[in-house]
């Protein structure tokens, strides 16, 4: 895993990034305000640590399977399936935050994907 600190601390920077300046500038305006209060209060921080714990299932999958683009995509698709998609059907979700939800989705993980691919040797 050692070998493997390059791409797994360059995608989850990438993740970070992207997800940070997205939902903060795209996803949260859409949204109403939270019920609850988040576990880490800095926004910043608590994208970093999600992004880190995503990147390290990422990484296992690309182990197993290889094809970091695939990969992220499938993980994408998945992740909006079972929650834009659900939360849309079940009125839990407006449409236009779900629709900003699965935009900033895909480009999270192709961010994290690229970056993990070139990165890696």
């Amino acid at each position: 895993m050692l070998a493997r600190m390059k791409p797994i601390l360059g995608a989850t920077l990438a993740g970070s990034v992207i997800g940070y300046f997205g939902t903060q500038n795209f996803f949260f305006p859409a949204m109403p305000e939270p019920a609850f209060a988040p576990m880490i209060a800095s926004p910043l921080m608590a994208s970093v640590v999600y992004m880190f714990i995503v990147v390290l299932f990422f990484d296992w999958v690309v182990q197993k399977a290889g094809r970091p683009m695939f990969n992220a995509m499938v993980i994408a698709i998945s992740q909006i399936l079972l929650v834009d998609v659900n939360y849309v059907m079940i009125g839990r979700r407006a449409l236009e935050p779900a629709l900003v939800s699965v935009v900033l989705i895909l480009v999270i993980w192709a961010g994290i994907a690229f970056v993990y691919e070139k990165l890696s040797d």
